[in-house]
């Protein structure tokens, strides 16, 4: 579904990314962890269109979208959840969720989207008419993900969803999306809380230095250890 190749971007004069390879299937949860600061938000922001590559290619469902126009990407089914969640803090939850849903003109079954997710979220359904800034963090998250989900997308890009978030909060974030991911959703997981994120991906990429380190087709007991220890820098 979505293939990166060589993929090279960054800042000023700094490349941040130095050719990135990284595949996502469909039906997959592809996990991407790595310390702060190692070009995880880089890489999406790239895919993304947010930030200008410099060398590479990035292939989603044939479409070349280092060539597409980020404000396309939403109505092709791409959803990115970024860090910071970006809600919109002035309205409520109810007309956060229904600008997205009018953002890709998918108004048809509008009710189903939304009792799904109130099925994952619940907190949401009850908070229906707060206005988003006065949610908790954990509800603030909530709520960028269902706002996400509600444009139907094929491919879900998450972006430190556990972030800042209390225990609890980040269980529940996680049983979401492998629920998300069990009923046929494709999903892209750049998390820093490696022991949530493998609980849940299929496959594994581990970034330092604008690089991939890592990549694994099979996580077993002992490679999650590996993974833990020597990339991640979780020793006994």
């Amino acid at each position: 579904m979505l293939n990166i190749q060589g993929l090279i971007s960054g800042y000023g004069d700094i490349n941040v990314l130095k050719g990135v390879d990284l595949t996502v299937n469909e039906g997959e949860i592809v996990g991407l962890l790595g310390a702060n600061g190692v070009g995880k938000t880089t890489l999406l922001k790239t895919v993304s269109g947010l930030v200008k590559a410099r060398g590479g290619s990035v292939d989603y469902l044939g479409t070349d979208l280092l060539r597409t126009p980020p404000v396309k990407l939403l109505g092709m089914g791409i959803a990115h959840v970024p860090q910071g969640r970006h809600i919109f803090s002035k309205m409520t939850v109810l007309e956060n969720l229904q600008v997205a849903i009018d953002s890709v003109r998918k108004r048809v079954h509008a009710k189903e989207k939304l009792q799904y997710v109130f099925s994952l979220f619940p907190r949401l359904e009850e908070r229906l008419n707060q206005l988003g800034g006065t949610l908790s963090g954990g509800e603030q998250q909530m709520l960028a993900v269902a706002r996400a989900l509600v444009t139907s997308p094929k491919l879900l890009i998450l972006d430190e969803p556990s972030m800042g978030l209390a225990p609890i909060i980040v269980q529940n974030m996680f049983d979401a999306i492998r629920k998300i991911a069990d009923d046929g959703m494709t999903i892209l997981l750049v998390e820093q809380n490696a022991v949530a994120a493998l609980d849940i991906v299929n496959r594994l990429y581990v970034m330092d230095m604008g690089s991939i380190v890592y990549r694994s087709s099979q996580i077993t007991d002992q490679e999650m250890e590996k993974i833990k220890e020597v990339y991640l820098g979780f020793g006994h």
